[in-house]
This record gives structure tokens, sequence and C-alpha cells, in this order.
């Protein structure tokens, strides 16, 4: 796993363990079009599937396939760097993502 991922993929746990949830990494299934979430964070009966994305991944044709099947499976947070939280978010409204919830590190 690249650097910059591994510390991105951190930083995410690190938030959600401090709003009170248990993380761990997403089963991954091997019969996906997609890559699955990166993470699943649980909280009592919540579950939240965690998709991190890196800065040239925010507005990627395969971000929006990723959200969008998260999505389907059910709540969904979005992770990227805090300066691009806004433009996360544009992208969502203009893909038709509504639902997913943003956060930055």
């Amino acid at each position: 796993m690249e650097n910059e991922r591994r510390e991105a993929l951190d930083l995410c746990r690190g938030l959600l363990s401090q709003e009170g949830f248990t993380v761990s990494w997403a089963p991954a299934a091997a019969r996906h079009r997609v890559r699955p979430p990166d993470l699943l964070a649980t909280n009592g009966s919540r579950h939240v599937r965690i998709i991190v994305l890196l800065e040239r991944e925010v507005d990627a044709p395969e971000a929006q396939a990723r959200i969008r099947a998260s999505l389907s499976e059910g709540e969904t947070r979005v992770c990227v760097p805090w300066p691009l939280r806004w433009r996360a978010l544009s992208n969502l409204q203009r893909w038709g993502l509504n639902g997913a919830s943003v956060a930055g590190w």
C-alpha cells in the first residue's frame, strides 16, 4: 500500500474512532465490478461504509462508481483531504449521489 493512502486511512480511522466508531477493514468481495469501500465503521447497530479518496481521485469516474455502489448497500461517508471537501460535495450533487456525507482530514 502506498504511503499516501496508508496515511489517509490512518487519519480517517482516527477521526472515526474519536466519534465512537469501531473501525475495521471493509470486507473485500471478489465479484464487485468496482473497488469496495476501504473501511467499515460500526457504532452499535449503525454501519457506515467509508471510502477514502486521495486528491487525484476526487474527480475520477471510478470515485463516482465506488460511491454509487456503496450507497446502494447503505450509509456511506467519503473522506477526502480537507481543502477538497467542498469539491467532493459539489461532485456528489452533480453526480446525483444524495445521501453520502463528506468528511475532511
